[in-house]
């Protein structure tokens, strides 16, 4: 969840409305806000899947729309400003998307909500800088054509933002806050991807940090250049469309930039709008409604499109339109979900409880451990912490980078169920039943944890006794040596020559990873 903050008086200076009109029309969008009193600030949240609110300017653009206040047409100026791709940086970060925007009047507020927006941008949108990274930079002090290109990291010197004296890449890397943060994603790499002007003059290490000569935005800057660099080409035009759509509300004048890969030139931005194709009886199949083409048009007008000849035509800076299931979403919240009249299914289908595991629940209910349900869904992050090496199944376009692979087990949930709950008191008994899918396919696994201050072998070890009499099973527990369990204390669960799970007590440095300063035993079970 992504929570922007600003004061409602600057918000009347983009969108003359009544305060309570702007908090109801936020919330009715899909964007919950409230107003604080002690502050004057309007709190709103927003979900990933909304790029272009990240900024007030978004926020004031659609509340525009859904008040019937209009809304604006982009467009691009030509211009000769060129950037030059280097075949060199397609191994590394193979893409970038450039603007120029003339005319802006920054202040600090401004400044700050810039920064904001290219944070949020960066989090969401890029995947924390995996998918792409960008920079802004006063136009004055660049000369053109601009070269995205590489260079050995011996050769990279520069000031970076924030540092007065200059820095080698290695010293940026290592000494950096950005460097620290955004360093291992080109670490790897025997030469770094940079933007140099053809001055030579170095105007930042990419995705790590602008340079303080060529990168720094003030009040006193009027022309900025911007550039979104990473691995996703689709990602980057996105993310530039938002910025200068986002530019362009402030009053600045968006102007293309040649991007040249090789013989191909790419003029950007392209805010060419997209057209969706609308079938009227679909969509009041869906929604349940009567709308007539009219009616269609005006609530899709509310939610900043315009309608022609059977479309929707798409503004560019939607990022999250992927095709007309989305459109009639935005349908469906212009209508208002107040206003849907709730019905009676005309079919019936009868429940019944699909628990298949009832010995093993009532075995662990009856040792006072209570259920928990996680997300079949985690990352790498989450399975590396606790030693996991092994394959996993990934998500080919993950929506968000905390659920980007399928869990081949249970026991980092179990550990991040312990870190969420570390506050709620000890000692903590949890279990959970829940499908894996690991290397040899899916199946369906237990997992029971015990976290204390101080936990003994004997009471864990009586657990999964009495677990293995309530399921009808017998075991043995055989030595093996895992990445997540101490040494002594790992062992694997044997039964009738088959290897059913794993026991043991976390290490203390796993422990710590998670920010767990106790003990804890966990055990996992193929059911």
């Amino acid at each position: 969840m992504v929570v922007v903050e600003y004061l409602y008086e600057e918000m009347k200076g983009l969108v003359n409305l009544p305060l309570e009109k702007v908090v109801n029309g936020l919330s009715e969008l899909g964007a919950p806000s409230e107003y604080e009193e002690e502050t004057k600030k309007i709190i709103t949240e927003l979900t990933p899947n909304r790029p272009d609110w990240y900024s007030m300017e978004g926020l004031a653009r659609a509340l525009r729309a859904y008040y019937g206040k209009g809304h604006p047409e982009y467009s691009t100026r030509k211009s000769d400003y060129e950037v030059i791709v280097d075949s060199s940086v397609a191994r590394i970060r193979p893409y970038t998307a450039c603007a120029v925007v003339m005319g802006l009047k920054f202040n600090d507020q401004r400044i700050t909500d810039m920064v904001l927006l290219q944070e949020k941008l960066l989090a969401t949108l890029g995947r924390r800088v995996k998918k792409f990274g960008l920079g802004i930079y006063p136009l004055h002090v660049i000369k053109f054509p601009v070269r995205y290109t590489t260079m050995k990291p011996a050769e990279i010197r520069y000031v970076p933002l924030g540092h007065e004296k200059e820095m080698s890449a290695a010293e940026i890397m290592a000494q950096h806050k950005k460097g620290q943060q955004y360093g291992h994603l080109i670490r790897q790499f025997d030469r770094y991807p940079v933007f140099v002007d053809a001055a030579g003059k170095i105007m930042a290490l990419i995705p790590v940090v602008n340079s303080a000569e060529t990168g720094k935005v003030d009040a006193a800057t009027k022309d900025v250049f911007i550039e979104v660099s990473g691995t996703d080409l689709n990602a980057c035009k996105a993310a530039l469309n938002i910025l200068v759509c986002t530019f362009a509300d402030m009053g600045g004048t968006i102007y293309e930039v040649g991007v040249k890969y090789g013989k191909e030139t790419l003029a950007l931005p392209d805010l060419e709008p997209k057209k969706v194709k609308l079938d009227l009886k679909k969509v009041n199949g869906i929604l349940g409604l009567e709308l007539k083409e009219k009616d269609a048009a005006g609530l899709l007008a509310r939610m900043g499109y315009r309608y022609q000849g059977g479309h929707a035509i798409v503004p560019p800076y939607r990022a999250d339109i992927m095709g007309p299931i989305d459109v009639i979403e935005d349908i469906a919240i212009a209508y208002g979900y107040n206003n849907f009249k709730p019905t009676i299914p005309d079919f019936f289908f009868p429940g019944k409880i699909n628990r298949d595991y009832e010995d093993a629940d009532a075995a662990m209910r009856g040792m006072g451990f209570l259920e928990i349900k996680t997300f079949i869904l985690t990352n790498w992050e989450k399975l590396k912490r606790t030693g996991y090496e092994g394959k996993v199944v990934e998500i080919a376009n993950p929506s968000n980078e905390e659920y980007t692979i399928i869990r081949p087990n249970l026991l980092s949930d179990m550990l991040d169920t312990f870190a969420m709950n570390k506050m709620k008191g000890l000692p903590q008994r949890l279990y959970e039943i829940g499908t894996v899918q690991a290397a040899s396919g899916g199946s369906k696994r237990l997992v029971f944890g015990i976290m204390d201050k101080k936990v003994d072998f004997s009471e864990a070890r009586g657990c999964l006794q009495a677990l293995a009499q309530g399921s009808g099973f017998e075991f043995s527990l055989e030595k093996k040596k895992t990445g997540l369990f101490e040494p002594l204390i790992s062992c694997s669960v044997v039964s009738k020559g088959r290897e059913l799970g794993v026991f043991g007590k976390v290490r203390a440095d796993v422990m710590e990873t998670f920010g767990l300063g106790f003990e804890a035993y966990i055990c996992e079970l193929e059911l």
